[in-house]
């Protein structure tokens, strides 16, 4: 049966060592001897009494974190331990100060960092099988939550252990404990060699924020990322997105250009630009409507106080202009940044969807202009350009199935054209394709 409890390979290291070294502190020898017969709490009180006795000895401090190595090493639970070493680290940091001070120094104090390191390196290893030995882990109650438990006790034994911070990370994130993994993964890139980091450090941290749904963190590790690794085109295009969810779309799309900058070429990056870019003209193109509805509701009011609200009306409509002047020219540089990824690669499903939904909206913006308008001249006229435009809609969404015909999405986007356009027996197909009957 597994037990948790740690061998005493403190023993494999100090025996023999120590017998028949005796000091002038019999309290200090004391506490040796104990620990060498493995009676670690007498070893432990014999320490304490040495320290009452004898302050300025360093031997009572380093027998004590000797013993207190041993007693958390003994515990059952791993997850009990971590306190004790807490205290040992105390008493072994107690026993270097003193011995600094000291005209002659123990030869034992110079063994404090390779007794913490055995301990170290058993509740290290013991964590990674834990975590990876699929024997062990089927015979051990929450094996990751036991090994999350031995990695945070390897980082109290070794607080600057960048290894133990990055695999503490890693099973935590295992276990979906994500603010532990993000937590530990910080830690990491606080204490490792800048030269041994790599872009994927970042992005680990920020996607454990991504699943706690921490944006703001996301756009923060990305952002010293970038200043790091500033050619590396994942974290600028995953910098780019979190700008996205943040609202701060006008970033989003310079991060991007950064990339089509760096290679022109790239159809996949153009992509990426269009897409971006049109999304800003959305954002506008939702404020735009709203104002529109409001535009409609105040022109019903005009006849209750016509001053007030002819007043509003030229204020939403002013904001309007500058609007569809924004809305405008983003979709002009999204189709221009669409059309160059045909060019490279002319089987792009997702460039001819985009630029779909790019003229089915601008089909949209005129028969809303249609609507509002009072002359039937100018009605008939918007009226086909919107119709003009419903057929470009159409061929770049028939052209996205002809690639992908097993996309519903597409399909229920020429569901809607085919409707709009009075094909009937094209909808009904369609409709079918779309999964929505």
């Amino acid at each position: 049966m597994f037990t948790n409890k740690l061998p005493h390979l403190l023993l494999t290291l100090l025996i023999g060592i120590l017998i028949g070294c005796g000091s002038s502190n019999p309290l200090a020898d004391k506490a040796q001897s104990n620990i060498e017969s493995q009676n670690f709490e007498s070893a432990l009180a014999a320490a304490e009494e040495s320290i009452q006795t004898n302050p300025q000895d360093p031997l009572g401090y380093y027998y004590k974190g000797v013993a207190l190595g041993e007693i958390a090493g003994a515990k059952e639970d791993p997850a009990t331990r971590t306190e004790t070493y807490k205290e040992m680290n105390a008493a072994f940091d107690q026993a270097k100060a003193i011995a600094d001070t000291s005209e002659s120094v123990p030869g034992e104090i110079e063994r404090i960092n390779s007794v913490k390191q055995v301990l170290w390196q058993t509740e290290h290893n013991r964590a990674v099988k834990l975590a990876t030995d699929d024997s062990l882990k089927n015979a051990v109650d929450q094996p990751l939550v036991k090994s999350m438990a031995h990695l945070k006790n390897a980082t109290t034994i070794q607080p600057d252990s960048a290894l133990s911070w990055s695999v503490l990370s890693q099973v935590s994130a295992m276990n979906k404990s994500y603010e532990e993994a993000a937590n530990a993964q910080k830690k990491y890139l606080s204490i490792a060699v800048d030269t041994t980091l790599k872009p994927n450090d970042y992005l680990q941290l920020a996607s454990y924020y991504y699943q706690m749904d921490n944006q703001q963190e996301i756009v923060t590790v990305l952002e010293g990322a970038q200043e790091q690794f500033p050619e590396n085109q994942e974290i600028v295009s995953n910098l780019a997105d979190a700008y996205q969810r943040i609202g701060e779309s006008e970033k989003a799309i310079a991060s991007v250009e950064q990339l089509v900058e760096q290679q022109p070429d790239n159809p996949q990056y153009r992509l990426v630009l269009g897409t971006k870019i049109y999304q800003q003209a959305l954002v506008y193109n939702d404020s735009l409507s709203q104002n529109s509805n409001k535009l409609f509701e105040l022109r019903r009011q005009e006849d209750s106080d016509a001053q007030s609200v002819q007043q509003q009306i030229q204020q939403l409509e002013q904001k309007n202009e500058q609007l569809r002047t924004k809305v405008n020219s983003l979709t002009d540089r999204a189709e221009e940044e669409l059309n160059t990824v045909l060019e490279y690669r002319p089987n792009d499903d997702a460039a001819y969807n985009t630029l779909g939904i790019i003229y089915q909206n601008r089909a949209k913006a005129i028969f809303d202009k249609r609507n509002n308008t009072t002359d039937n001249a100018e009605a008939a006229k918007l009226d086909k350009q919107g119709q003009e435009l419903l057929k470009k809609a159409l061929e770049n969404y028939e052209k996205a199935t002809e690639i992908k015909p097993d996309n519903k999405e597409y399909w229920k986007s020429l569901f809607s054209i085919y409707t709009a356009l009075g094909m009937d027996e094209k909808a009904q197909e369609a409709m079918q394709k779309a999964g929505m009957q």
